[in-house]
């Protein structure tokens, strides 16, 4: 039984309040929904407590007001080394602190609440002890999120084992959008899930190329997800819950802050086992979503750009510092990832009519469109659409939306 200010919440109130969520699980389930109403984001003294005694453990010594040294030792009873605690300093000390920043949030109303908004959006929540929880947020230890509040499909985040952030600059370049559409559409053809954050830029291009190849895209928000934000990417967020998922650890009604936009960006790194920087610029948030990929061990891949654009200061120096792997092309890509890439041999190429060579070879290292092709190679349309179709059949070329472009651009 939890003690929510002064109140009393049974179990059957409980059953009432989650009626779907599995009874043996139900407090623990509960508890969880609680400290993500209660905690910000990265809270590592909260996920302390919650990761030795429980989700419900917890919550109770908090509400029953128990003395610092009493939850101290029921932490090094529970296993907890006095070293591990030292790290948050005089554990007295950390721990008065941190009922100063939950008191204010310790309401039976504000959890009810979050859940009736879930309910009202048709919405479901997650927590550690729920079957579909992804298991790689593990990794971000007693940072790890306490719940995820999610619009959309389980199934999305269950094919999230294999997934890749694809994350960059709000104000991207025609290169930087070009780059993004390249990288998603090598990996999406290997069933890859992309992740972003659903801000203007690098992430819509991602999330966007993704649904249009009918590929698996997740957007992890700062804020509540009863409001997508920014508020001019909601259409593109809302076609992305129809075949995807939107989620947060913050509950509905939250705002999105400066804080909880840098918190994000460690839940994008945890979920993908490896992030690509597309733009960024020296205090893009990219930048810090790939400091988190790093500290995960994750492997980080970064899209070189222009010495002159300011947009690609960042990728270059991730890439000059060795913390990145520069990317060649989508093929490099798909092979440092360790990914078998298909490259067409010297018989497939050799098998090609003049014309297909010349489209080949008008078409470059670019995306062109039908006239440029033309124009270039010296052919009539009729002779240009010809080489295409045989190129596409041979799986040499693929069309980006009005454009052409060759689906290894090692070739």
């Amino acid at each position: 039984m939890l003690l929510l200010n002064d109140l009393k919440i049974t179990r059957s109130e409980l059953h009432d309040l989650l009626p779907s969520q599995n009874a043996e699980d139900l407090e623990e389930f509960f508890s969880h929904l609680a400290w993500s109403v209660i905690c910000e984001p990265g809270d590592g003294f909260a996920g302390l407590l919650v990761s030795a005694l429980g989700a419900t453990a917890a919550l109770n010594s908090e509400l029953q007001n128990l003395t610092s040294q009493s939850v101290k030792m029921s932490l090094l009873e529970s296993g907890i080394s006095a070293s591990e605690l030292d790290r948050f300093g005089v554990f007295e000390v950390a721990h008065h602190a941190a009922r100063e920043r939950w008191r204010p949030r310790l309401s039976l109303g504000a959890v009810k609440q979050a859940i009736s908004k879930m309910q009202q959006i048709k919405g479901f929540m997650l927590t550690p002890v729920s079957a579909g929880w992804p298991e790689q947020l593990s990794d971000l230890r007693y940072n790890a999120p306490m719940a995820l509040w999610v619009r959309g499909s389980q199934t999305s985040l269950d094919r999230l084992s294999k997934s890749v952030a694809v994350v960059g600059s709000r104000g991207a370049t025609t290169y930087g959008e070009f780059a993004t559409e390249a990288v998603v559409a090598a990996l999406v053809e290997k069933g890859i899930s992309i992740i972003s954050g659903g801000a203007y830029g690098i992430d819509a291009m991602a999330h966007k190329s993704t649904l249009a190849l009918q590929g698996n895209t997740v957007a992890v928000m700062a804020g509540g997800i009863d409001k997508l934000y920014p508020s001019g990417n909601s259409q593109l967020l809302k076609r992305v819950t129809e075949t995807g998922a939107v989620l947060s650890e913050m509950p509905p009604g939250s705002i999105p802050t400066k804080w909880r936009f840098l918190q994000r960006n460690r839940l994008i790194a945890a979920l993908s086992h490896s992030t690509i920087v597309v733009e960024a610029n020296w205090r893009s948030g990219a930048l810090n979503t790939a400091t988190h990929a790093q500290t995960l061990e994750r492997e980080i891949y970064a899209v070189p750009g222009p010495i002159s654009s300011p947009k690609s200061a960042g990728t270059n120096k991730l890439i000059a510092e060795g913390r990145a792997q520069l990317i060649v092309d989508s093929a490099d890509l798909l092979e440092r990832m360790g990914i078998q890439a298909k490259v067409p041999t010297q018989l497939e190429l050799s098998g090609l009519g003049a014309i297909e060579v010349r489209v080949l070879d008008a078409i470059g290292f670019d995306s062109l469109e039908i006239a440029e092709i033309c124009s270039a190679a010296g052919l009539t349309r009729d002779e240009a659409r010809f080489g295409l179709g045989n190129l596409e059949l041979e799986g040499l070329v693929a069309r980006r939306g009005n454009a052409w472009a060759k689906t290894q651009t090692t070739l």
